[in-house]
């Protein structure tokens, strides 16, 4: 049962290599058979030209048709030629025979009629005094008025052992061919499969939820090694994306577990009563807000989810990107007094018009501004600047305080990450707010960094391009052409 790929072309590979081996050497053979008959005709032809030409000598010298020295002449060929001669009347009676049988011979109607018009041939089969293959002649010729017919029998032996020898050659060539062929191909795609079956087990182990193997590329410009390099691709990205969603599973039971905890305590001691009835009122309003922050979490990674899967598109619209910051920074006025927090910078940020989408560059502006109160020192100082270098508008936001370590800057926008410091700051968080800043980036074509000095401050500088390709600027254009059309 051919049960793989190589099994299959393995054999398919040998057989049609034996076949067309097979087709060629059958050509050859019937094109040598036909040569080889051609060239006994033509010996037949030649021999019974010669001995009718010596019919006709005889009977021009004799007037007559002398057969005694006829019987001579033909015998001289029987014996020299190994040929069996016969001479025939109109009447199909035989005149001279050479086989030595003294039995009488007819040649018969059929044999007469098929030499009337021009020479009889025939290949193949037995006659006269031999036990081998023959090759028979009748020629119909006129001396005068008088008709006879010449029957000249060859041996034809040699035909067939020369098709017998080539059959052999043939055979003998197309086993050693095929076998030959078989070993070569068995070793060479025993080579290049080699490699098939190192993918094949590799694929058997991710599909297990093992990516930790990786294949090796052999020179680099073969299909298997393309395929190798796409498994290796492919087996990072899938595991990159089970780490994530591992870690994503673990820190969303981590980030419900805690309100959960503390929902679930608060109201199981209003309701057995361990908590007095002047103070559950305060106790709700805590199960409130950890309800509210259950429900903001839940609406972050609804928006994460979105944006990875692409089903969120950005409206790009044009407007002033600074006048956007202010606004977003007066819903903070009030946690602003209540740290004492000294605004700078808002005074000399100029008019900046740019293409985004204003809901999602207020979220940006939202969360980042959020992060920034939240983690200021008491009575520290928020610097705000809005810059532009032709091609992008860049927005500064710095806030003093502790800052942030080098490990914490490389991981700052990953979700539910926390530093040890917000831990202890931050208990209204859900540690998705940078991640979703940095997606809403990347539908931009913009960037969000961070840069801080430990002690000092931090800064988030946001990037966004002027213009978007394909939304204002074909907007206008569209304007313009419909203005032109309608003019």
């Amino acid at each position: 049962m051919l049960k793989s790929i190589y099994s299959r072309i393995f054999y398919f590979c040998t057989i049609a290599l034996m076949f067309g081996c097979a087709l060629t050497g059958v050509i050859v053979v019937l094109f040598a058979n036909q040569m080889h008959e051609a060239e006994a005709n033509a010996s037949i032809d030649s021999t019974a030209h010669i001995l009718q030409a010596r019919i006709m000598k005889l009977y021009k010298e004799a007037d007559t048709l002398p057969l005694d020295a006829l019987y001579n002449e033909l015998e001289t060929y029987t014996l020299s030629e190994n040929i069996d001669c016969y001479l025939f009347d109109v009447d199909g009676n035989c005149l001279i025979r050479t086989d030595y049988v003294s039995t009488n011979m007819v040649l018969n109607t059929a044999l007469r009629d098929a030499a009337a018009s021009e020479p009889y041939r025939k290949m193949g089969g037995f006659a006269g005094n031999f036990t081998e293959p023959t090759a028979t002649y009748v020629e119909k010729f006129s001396l005068d008025s008088n008709i006879y017919y010449l029957m000249l029998i060859f041996p034809i032996s040699y035909v067939n052992e020369f098709s017998s020898s080539l059959l052999t050659v043939l055979i003998l060539t197309v086993l050693g061919i095929g076998v030959l062929g078989a070993l070569l191909f068995y070793f060479n795609t025993a080579q290049l499969m080699k490699p098939m079956r190192e993918i094949t087990h590799a694929a058997e182990n991710y599909a297990k939820g093992d990516f930790s193997g990786r294949l090796s590329a052999q020179s680099g410009d073969t299909e298997i090694d393309y395929l190798a390099t796409t498994m290796n691709r492919m087996a990072d990205f899938i595991d990159h994306n089970e780490r994530s969603r591992k870690s994503f599973v673990s820190d969303v039971s981590h980030e419900l577990r805690t309100p959960m905890t503390t929902i679930g305590g608060f109201v199981d001691s209003i309701l057995n009563g361990t908590i007095p009835p002047e103070q559950e009122k305060h106790y709700l309003k805590i199960v409130s807000s950890e309800v509210n922050r259950m429900t903001r979490m839940v609406q972050s990674m609804l928006n994460i989810s979105k944006f990875e899967e692409g089903s969120l598109k950005p409206d790009f619209k044009q407007f002033d990107i600074t006048h956007l910051l202010i606004q977003t920074l007066l819903l903070f006025e009030e946690k602003a007094e209540a740290k004492r927090l000294a605004v700078e910078g808002l005074e000399d940020c100029p008019k900046t018009l740019v293409v985004a989408d204003k809901d999602l560059m207020q979220q940006v502006f939202y969360n980042l501004t959020e992060n920034a109160i939240k983690f200021v020192d008491e009575g520290g100082k928020l610097t705000l600047a809005v810059d532009s270098d032709g091609t992008q508008a860049h927005v500064h936001m710095r806030n003093t305080g502790e800052g942030l370590t080098e490990e914490e800057l490389s991981r700052i926008f990953d979700r539910f990450y926390k530093t040890d410091a917000s831990r202890g700051k931050d208990t209204t968080g859900v540690g998705l707010g940078l991640s979703i800043v940095s997606r809403i980036m990347v539908l931009h074509g913009g960037t969000v960094t961070v840069k801080s000095v430990h002690g000092e401050y931090t800064e988030f500088i946001v990037s966004l391009p002027l213009i978007q390709a394909g939304s204002v600027q074909s907007k206008q254009t569209e304007q313009k052409e419909k203005g032109d059309a309608d003019v």
